[in-house]
């Protein structure tokens, strides 16, 4: 048994002996063949490029299979900016986004994604994880959206003081007594497919039967949803004269209306009020908690329309209609300037819908 052991290890030894000679020999052949290939490479540099022979190991960078990467991603930020609309400072900005800088990428003939993109700028943070990743970069850098694009009016401040007296005024009375809704229409939603002249399939419940011509184009160009959105804001107890104290939580109540047959109008905009008081998430905003009865001061946030501006006989006319209604005590209807409807609470709640 011994005897056969031995016999066993030797010619587990001699398999061991060839296996390393045979190692030798491919690693010698590895080495002449790439010092061929080098050579050949290095006297047909075409030939190097199709065969894509590389002197390191690992994965090679996107630099070094388009080399002119880093300067096109510069012409194109130079390409795509602008200088300061009044030349008043050296500050320059890209009009372009990642995704557009990708893109035009690779309309340019590169290989190459969103994040690749995104590492070759200049990083926010270059102490940051994230910002180390930022190895091979040019001098191009993402900026945030500004909003000192707003147009200015000469009752800008006026208006802005107020509403901030109003929402003064609604912390000082508290939530039990003032009801405070801030209104807007937003953009309009066609229906109809004009192009491919057929009538898209959408549901909507109406009262009235629409009939159709013998074809099958749209109903009409003004045949389109209008959205009415009003925020109902909640007012914070004793606020005491903060306008911090009148937030922009609340419920919100989309009123959807055609275009083609019932315009936005002071009236409709009416009507919607008197549909908020019968609705039970609104309660809280309408209506005095301890009576149910509605509450005595009514505070309207308004955009500049024709059909929502305080300014306007018909918004006045249901303005009045509302107090004698509804028993008022005080009503408000204020209005941005123009321009500044950004900051409407509406527009805050719908902001991040869109």
């Amino acid at each position: 048994e011994l005897k056969e052991k031995k016999i066993k290890v030797d010619e587990l030894e001699k398999k061991l002996k060839r296996k390393k000679y045979e190692q030798e020999k491919q690693k010698i052949f590895r080495k002449k063949k790439k010092e061929t290939l080098c050579q050949i490479c290095a006297e047909n540099p075409d030939l190097g490029s199709k065969l894509k022979i590389r002197q390191k190991a690992g994965r090679p960078t996107i630099e070094e299979d388009q080399p002119l990467l880093s300067k096109t991603i510069v012409d194109i930020a130079l390409y795509g900016s602008a200088a300061h609309e009044k030349r008043q400072s050296d500050i320059y900005r890209s009009v372009r986004t990642l995704i557009d800088l990708t893109e035009q990428l690779k309309n340019e003939g590169f290989q190459i994604n969103r994040s690749a993109a995104y590492t070759r700028l200049m990083p926010k943070r270059s102490l940051s994880s994230e910002g180390k990743r930022h190895v091979t970069t040019v001098p191009v850098k993402l900026i945030r959206a500004q909003n000192d694009a707003h147009s200015k009016h000469i009752d800008g401040r006026f208006c802005t003081a107020t509403l901030n007296h109003l929402e003064e005024v609604a912390s000082m009375l508290g939530p039990g007594e003032v009801c405070f809704i801030s209104q807007d229409d937003k953009a309009r939603v066609p229906i109809g497919l004009t192009a491919a002249n057929k009538q898209a399939p959408f549901l909507m419940h109406v009262e009235y039967r629409v009939t159709l011509p013998d074809h099958d184009w749209v109903v009409a160009a003004k045949h389109k949803l209008i959205p009415s959105v009003y925020a109902g804001i909640e007012i914070q107890k004793d606020g005491l004269g903060k306008p911090e104290a009148v937030t922009y939580s609340g419920p919100t109540y989309i009123a959807i209306r055609s275009g083609k047959h019932c315009s936005s109008s002071a009236y409709a905009h009416g009507l919607d009020y008197e549909r908020l008081l019968e609705l039970e998430e609104f309660d809280i905003i309408t209506k005095d908690q301890s009576n149910k009865l509605v509450k005595p001061v009514l505070m309207l946030s308004v955009d500049g329309g024709p059909d929502e501006n305080p300014r306007y006989q018909k918004v006045i006319d249901v303005a009045i209609h509302h107090f004698l209604k509804q028993n008022l005590d005080a009503l408000f209807v204020a209005t941005n300037a123009p321009g500044r409807s950004a900051f409407n609470r509406v527009e805050r709640r719908m902001a991040p819908l869109f």
